[in-house]
């Protein structure tokens, strides 16, 4: 039950770091955006993602123990 509900916190963060790298666009494309390569897009939503990937792999290679 732990590696299931380590499973979920994994997707959390994988959905979360994709809702944080979305935005920042124009509705003109001939306007140039300087927002969309903030901080928040460029370097904090991948941190999130990978993270959130790496206790992916972790919640499933990690061994239940009792079982």
């Amino acid at each position: 039950m732990k590696n299931y509900i380590t499973l979920g916190v994994g997707v959390l963060f994988i959905i979360t770091g994709l809702f944080l790298m979305q935005g920042g666009g124009s509705d003109d494309p001939a306007l140039y955006n300087p927002e969309m390569f903030n901080f928040q897009r460029i370097t904090l939503a991948p941190i999130i993602i990978l993270s959130g990937f790496i206790i992916n792999i972790f919640a499933i290679l990690y061994p239940q123990k009792g079982e």
